[in-house]
């Protein structure tokens, strides 16, 4: 082939539109080092979160109180022989039990990163029926009645403000730290008396101060419960199991409560060891912080190819238009400005928050490529159509991030709008010269 036709064949826009498409496809690498980049970032954040929530008291769990009634079982060994005692816990959980709790949050800072942390004043209350043993399956079974005690399970015992102490039929019984044993729970507060009087109805109650960071949950260990939470924190989300069977939700706060039952649940209302696990019973609400600029930039580099592509499309377009000629490394430097809005939305995004840092970064941007065009073409009509581009690009990103449910039903649409208009506009080329 000889050197003119080289020429205009490496100059032909068959082989212009394969050069540029290859591009687009190799500056997906720089997005994907910048999804890196959000990651740790986001990592870094959890690790600061967690040495805050260290500090100050971690998620919360609070359940029971559980009685729990010592035992010890003969065992038939082989020839008739007896082998020796076997000792373990039987757990009787509540009848009735009802928690009144009131969360008082706080915002707290360390550099860049926030957190939010409460302070919560709980009230529970309920009752125990006598224990009845016949409900378990032991069979020659020796109950140490006297060796009785109840446990209340708290998973971050640094977040305790108080003294608490347990109320028993009117008479008061201090706690002591830990649990006698961890079958049900792995941390929390035992009380130990042997003038508990098993043999009629128990009515308790206990009141707790507790420090915790974004999560409280309660286990529904009552054969009915009965659970209330409010706070001045406009921004719940309800975790666990079940759902409050009412809520209030305002700027001013929420209130919310449930109502569980036994049936509700997966285990009975007594058992022997650790026969059964009770942690599927949780609920409870977290205090969230609204808006995470970390996810909605990582939710916007994933547009990342349709700016680039797009943009590449309205350069050819613009080219085979006004028959000017634009050097892939000006595509790449085009692209690469598309890029750097990501990188610039990330890191404006932890000082001012999110919507800002868009605000900021999607003007630079567009000024930027808008210019660069400008001084390419000198075009200004030309110039006006990339800033309309680019304008309609970051108002269409914004619109999807905004939305939660519909995010998906916008952006199908939004790209199929913008297909059909490239459709529309390529019908308007003489792809082929005529003879």
């Amino acid at each position: 082939m000889e050197p003119k036709s080289v020429q205009q064949f490496l100059n032909s826009y068959g082989v212009k539109m394969i050069i540029v498409a290859f591009l687009a496809i190799l500056l997906l690498i720089p997005s994907f080092l910048i999804r890196e980049i959000i990651q740790e970032r986001m990592t870094l954040s959890e690790k600061v979160k967690n040495e805050l929530y260290a500090q100050w008291g971690s998620k919360q769990v609070v359940a029971g109180p559980v009685l729990n009634v010592p035992f010890s079982v003969d065992k038939p060994g082989s020839d008739n022989k007896v082998s020796p005692e076997q000792h373990g816990v039987a757990h009787f959980l509540p009848a009735t039990l009802n928690m009144d709790g009131t969360l008082y949050p706080e915002t707290r800072k360390r550099g860049i990163y926030t957190v939010v942390v409460y302070e919560g004043k709980l009230r529970l209350k309920g009752s125990f029926a006598p224990p009845d043993v016949s409900l378990l399956d032991l069979q020659n079974a020796r109950y140490n009645w006297s060796a009785a005690y109840f446990t209340l399970g708290i998973s971050d015992m640094r977040g305790i403000k108080n003294l608490p102490e347990l109320i028993i039929n009117g008479s008061k019984y201090p706690v002591e730290p830990g649990v006698a044993d961890t079958d049900l729970f792995p941390s929390g507060i035992t009380i130990k008396y042997s003038s508990f009087d098993l043999k009629q109805p128990l009515n308790f109650g206990i009141e707790l101060v507790l420090n915790g960071s974004e999560d409280l949950s309660v286990e529904a260990l009552g054969k009915t419960s009965e659970v209330t939470l409010r706070s001045d924190w406009a921004h719940p989300g309800f975790t666990g199991g079940f759902l409050p069977v009412n809520r209030q939700v305002s700027a001013k706060g929420f209130t919310a409560g449930w109502q569980v039952t036994h049936l509700n649940r997966n285990f009975p209302q007594q058992w022997a060891d650790r026969k059964y696990n009770t942690h599927d019973a949780k609920l409870g609400v977290e205090l969230l912080i609204p808006v995470d600029h970390y996810q909605k930039s990582m939710r916007s580099v994933k547009y990342a190819i349709l700016f680039i592509a797009l943009n590449f499309i309205v350069f050819l377009f613009i080219e085979l238009k006004s028959h000017m000629r634009i050097h892939p490394f000006q595509y790449a430097l085009v692209a690469f400005a598309l890029l750097i809005f990501y990188a610039l939305l990330t890191s404006i995004g932890e000082q001012i928050g999110f919507n800002l840092a868009y605000l900021i970064s999607a003007v630079a941007v567009t000024l930027l490529i808008s210019w660069y065009a400008f001084t390419i073409l000198r075009n200004t009509g030309m110039a006006v159509w990339v800033i309309l581009l680019q304008t309609g690009l970051y108002l269409f990103l914004f619109t999807i991030l905004q939305l939660q449910d519909y995010a998906l039903l916008t952006g199908s649409i939004g790209m199929f709008v913008i297909l059909a208009l490239i459709m529309r506009a390529s019908n308007r080329i003489k792809w082929y010269h005529e003879e």
